[in-house]
């Protein structure tokens, strides 16, 4: 069992377009939070996108290898 532990923020939106725009804007220095509350659809926008300390498993599977293993936006299938 490893005790990897990780804490992300994260913004939700409907497209790949809109994906790529939010990390291009990352990438040159816009804040993910401020960036989450105004356009994430997920409910965790009211923290900054916050999704607090979770271990590999917790999250869908896409997720944690994002987050675990790569550095690229994901698509999930939440619904």
């Amino acid at each position: 069992p490893t005790d990897a532990k990780a804490r992300a923020h994260h913004v939700l939106v409907n497209s790949e377009s809109q994906a790529l725009a939010l990390v291009k804007q990352i990438t040159f220095g816009e804040d993910i939070r401020m960036l989450a509350a105004e356009h994430s659809l997920c409910p965790s926008k009211d923290k900054g996108g916050d999704l607090g300390e979770f271990a590999p498993g917790d999250m869908a599977a896409e997720f944690d290898a994002f987050v675990f293993d790569a550095s690229s936006p994901i698509g999930v299938p939440l619904g």
